[in-house]
């Protein structure tokens, strides 16, 4: 979520810090980021009419200063500003500026204890339960070999409570194995917005409670390193609609897989599937629809939307499944780096709704999508990226017609200094 403070008050906090870590009783570092992008997408979905033929492109520049500051006696300082100017050749708003501090916390760490209190990135689940930066406060106990529990406490949209506990072990470089525990309530009638197309001009409220309990891993099994999250959903959902309500008891999971192999110094391949469950009835009965609020996934860039994870996060309460009939996506993904400088990526799923793998019938479609990087300078690279969904019988049988592929293709430059 991003939350807009004014150019002056930016200019301000990161004056504060920058002028601070001039006395000699102070270290600092500065640095900033800067962001071009180049967007051209083409018969995405438009969620208005609900159909796929909406075209866009549009521009994306981005410059996000950063300092970091010592204060002594264990206590430490951090902001990130936002100035962004996106312009659109096709939406009804063509530019927007917008000036926010997307961080500004301050941290205490000592005998293996630390916290993070102010606005400060959050995830859960990798991002793909939540991702954003939210204010909050975290905490962290570490001094025990190798194991760590953490929580975290923050909020979500304008008023709903999330927090999360997660007891970690890392038996290696590399490697992590995490129990987490997560928790949203919905005081924002953010999940009602999920159910708008089943009500005309209705209304709806909501309310309700999500709990996700399971865990996440990363290790090497010989020379293949496995990288998984497993995650069961329940709580209670209640849907108003001014007139009559309804109760839901939720019951849904996630499992994300991967499996990478090293071949050379040059090359690499790897598997991986995501599943999500799905609800085709999600009016009636329980309800089996994994979803989180803003939540970020990388499986792919167009029908999971995961491209560029500061641009790209939707400040609502997502289908993990991205439709009700939930998903699951097998797919190979390659990585071949020439040379230190030049690096590409190739990634191809399968996607189907849930429960009818390799059922062409029913299938979503196919997406691929590639990159190409290249490091001119350390820290300074240019980009270049394309992908393409092609709709299967899924949205053929449901629009009554089979849709032009979706591609999209972005161009661009990302310095750090």
């Amino acid at each position: 979520m991003k939350h807009k403070i004014s150019l002056m008050m930016i200019s301000a906090a990161l004056s504060i810090i920058f002028f601070t870590g001039q006395s000699r009783a102070f270290e600092y570092r500065v640095g900033a980021e800067v962001f071009e992008g180049l967007f051209k997408e083409d018969n995405y979905l438009d969620e208005n009419s609900a159909t796929f033929d909406y075209d866009e492109t549009y521009n994306i520049l981005g410059i996000y200063p950063e300092g970091y500051v010592d204060f002594g006696g264990h206590i430490t300082g951090y902001a990130l500003g936002e100035l962004e100017w996106f312009h659109s050749w096709d939406a009804e708003d063509e530019n927007d500026l917008n000036a926010t501090l997307a961080d500004i916390f301050l941290s205490y760490s000592a005998s293996g204890f630390s916290v993070d209190v102010g606005l400060q990135p959050f995830a859960v689940g990798k991002g793909i339960v939540f991702y954003s930066d939210e204010p909050g406060i975290s905490l962290k106990y570490d001094s025990w070999k190798n194991t760590y529990i953490t929580g975290e406490v923050f909020k979500v949209f304008d008023n709903s409570p999330m927090a999360k506990i997660a007891f970690g072990y890392v038996p290696g470089f590399l490697e992590s194995v995490e129990i987490i525990g997560a928790w949203y309530h919905d005081a924002d009638d953010r999940i009602a917005e999920l159910f708008e197309p089943f009500y005309e001009d209705a209304d709806l409220e909501s309310a309700g409670d999500f709990f996700w309990v399971g865990g996440q891993a990363d290790f090497f099994v010989r020379d293949v390193f496995v990288s998984c999250i497993l995650l069961q959903q329940f709580g209670s959902l209640e849907i108003d609609d001014g007139a009559a309500g309804l109760d839901f008891d939720v019951s849904a999971y996630l499992i994300d897989l991967e499996l990478n192999y090293n071949i050379s110094s040059q090359f690499s391949a790897g598997t991986f599937v995501f599943t999500a469950s799905g609800d085709q009835s999600p009016e009636t009965g329980s309800m089996n629809a994994f979803m989180s609020p803003m939540p970020f996934n990388r499986t792919t860039a167009i029908f999971f939307n995961g491209g560029f994870e500061r641009y790209d996060i939707e400040e609502a309460v997502l289908l993990g499944g991205v439709t009700w009939d939930g998903v699951i996506a097998p797919g190979v993904k390659f990585e071949y780096q020439p040379n230190l400088k030049i690096v590409t990526e190739l990634v191809a799923a399968m996607l189907f709704p849930q429960g009818d793998l390799f059922n062409t019938d029913t299938w979503y479609g196919w997406e691929t999508d590639t990159r190409l990087s290249y490091e001119f300078y350390p820290n300074q690279r240019l980009f270049v990226e394309a992908g393409i969904f092609t709709h299967g019988n899924f949205f053929k049988q449901k629009y009554g017609f089979r849709p032009d592929p979706a591609t999209r293709v972005v161009a661009g430059i990302h310095l750090m200094f």
